[in-house]
């Protein structure tokens, strides 16, 4: 029997973190800031942080292997990096990536490792309202 998680569900679960992850370790890696500057940028807290960097949390999906979610994490970090980040320019970036991927299925293999009894095939539970223009918004963003 299915429990029927919704896409945002998986999403908030998963994706989301994952994404968080990627951010915060360009912010460490290429912006040199210490945990605690992450957590406080992303607002999370600082072990949050501390288990991205162990890859111990966010490491459900691997999101990198789409070049455009690892671009717009490339820009989001760069946002977050500046000394007066606009942080709802940022969050609105994020929502953008997360819209990405919930509307590109994929999470669809996850889903259906979670809930074996649902059948992901034909699903079109994640489709949306996203439109083209949005998606041209995000290939600028990502510089594609």
């Amino acid at each position: 029997m299915s429990r029927l998680i919704s896409p945002y569900e998986i999403v908030a679960k998963s994706a989301l973190p994952a994404l968080r992850a990627m951010v915060a370790r360009r912010l460490q890696g290429d912006y040199q800031m210490t945990q605690q500057m992450v957590a406080s940028r992303l607002g999370v807290t600082q072990a949050s942080v501390s288990n991205y960097a162990r890859k111990t949390r966010g490491m459900m999906v691997n999101l990198e292997a789409d070049s455009t979610v690892a671009k717009a994490a490339d820009e989001i970090a760069k946002e977050l990096s500046r000394d007066q980040p606009e942080f709802r320019e940022a969050l609105r970036s994020m929502t953008e990536v997360l819209d990405y991927i919930r509307f590109n299925k994929m999470m669809c293999l996850l889903h259906g490792d979670l809930e074996p009894g649902f059948k992901v095939e034909g699903c079109y539970a994640c489709e949306g309202t996203f439109s083209a223009k949005d998606f041209d918004r995000l290939k600028l963003l990502a510089g594609s």
